[in-house]
C-alpha cells in the first residue's frame, strides 16, 4: 500500500501527505551520532554535494548541487509554476502580435493618406492641364502617374509586411537559449535514539533555472532520491567499520 501510495504521487508530481513523505526520508542507522554524521557527509560529497553548513552539535547538515542534469522530479506544493510560465510565454505572444498589427496597420494608413494625396494632385494636374490643352496624349501621360502612385503603395505595403517579419523575428529570437540549470538543496537532520542507534532525516528541495527565469521550483519526494542517499550512506558505515584505519 505504500508503495501505491508513493507512485501516485510521483505520478501526479503533488506534494505527497506528511507521514507518507517522512517515511521517505528517515531511516534508522545502527551507529552512533559521530559515525553517522561522517557517514552523512561521505555520503553527500559522493552524490557531489556541496557542505554549506555541519553544525554537529544539533546535528544539522545543508548541502546544495548545481547541474545540467535532472536528477529529479520536483513536486510543487499546491502551485505548478510550470504552466504559469508557459501562459505568461503565450501572453508575450499575443502581445508581440498585436504590436506587431498594430504596426502594420498605422503604416498602412499612412501609405493609404501618402497615395490618397498623391492621386488627388494627379487629379488635380490632370484637370488644369486638360482644360488648356485638351490633349488626350496628356491623360495618357496621367494615367501611367496615378498607375505608378498606385504601384508605389503596393511597394511600400510590401515593405510594410517587411516590418512585420522583423518584428516576428525579432521575437522568435527572445526564446529561451540558455542551458537549463538544475539546483537542488538537501537538509539532514541527525538525532540520537539510542546508544547505538540513530535517526536520519533528509528533506530535499530542487528548482529549474534558464535564462534568468524559475521554471519549477518545490519539494523533492521520490523514493529513489532518498533510497540512493540512505545507501551511500550505508555503504559509508560498512567502509568505516571494515577499513583498516592507517
Amino acid at each position: 500500500m505504500f508503495y501505491l501510495v508513493t507512485a501516485n504521487v510521483v505520478f501526479t508530481q503533488n506534494k505527497p501527505p506528511t507521514a507518507v513523505s517522512r517515511t521517505l526520508q528517515t531511516q534508522n542507522f545502527a551507529a552512533d551520532t559521530k559515525k553517522t554524521l561522517k557517514a552523512s557527509i561521505n555520503a553527500l560529497q559522493d552524490l557531489d554535494y556541496t557542505i554549506d553548513v555541519l553544525n554537529s552539535d544539533v546535528g544539522l547538515i545543508t548541502a546544495s548541487r548545481t547541474t545540467e542534469q535532472k536528477k529529479a522530479e520536483v513536486f510543487s506544493d499546491g502551485v505548478d509554476p510550470g504552466p504559469s510560465s508557459q501562459n505568461n510565454k503565450f501572453e508575450e505572444e499575443i502581445d508581440a502580435e498585436e504590436a506587431a498589427k498594430k504596426e502594420q496597420t498605422q503604416t498602412c494608413v499612412k501609405i493609404f493618406g501618402v497615395a490618397v494625396v498623391a492621386v488627388f494632385f494627379v487629379v488635380l494636374l490632370s484637370a488644369i492641364f486638360g482644360d488648356k490643352d485638351d490633349d488626350s496624349d496628356d491623360d495618357d501621360d496621367d494615367r501611367p502617374s496615378s498607375s505608378s502612385s498606385s504601384s508605389g503603395w503596393r511597394r511600400s505595403s510590401r515593405s510594410s509586411h517587411s516590418s512585420n517579419k522583423t518584428v516576428n523575428n525579432y521575437y522568435q529570437d527572445n526564446s529561451p537559449k540558455g542551458p537549463r540549470i538544475y539546483r537542488y538543496k538537501v537538509t539532514i537532520n541527525i538525532d540520537e535514539s539510542g546508544p547505538d542507534n540513530t535517526n536520519v532525516r533528509v528533506s530535499a528541495s530542487g528548482e529549474l533555472e534558464q535564462d534568468g527565469k524559475i521554471l519549477e521550483s518545490g519539494g523533492i519526494y521520490e523514493p529513489e532520491f532518498f533510497k540512493r542517499f540512505f545507501a551511500s550512506m550505508n555503504k559509508s558505515i560498512f567502509l568505516n567499520e571494515n577499513l583498516p584505519s592507517n
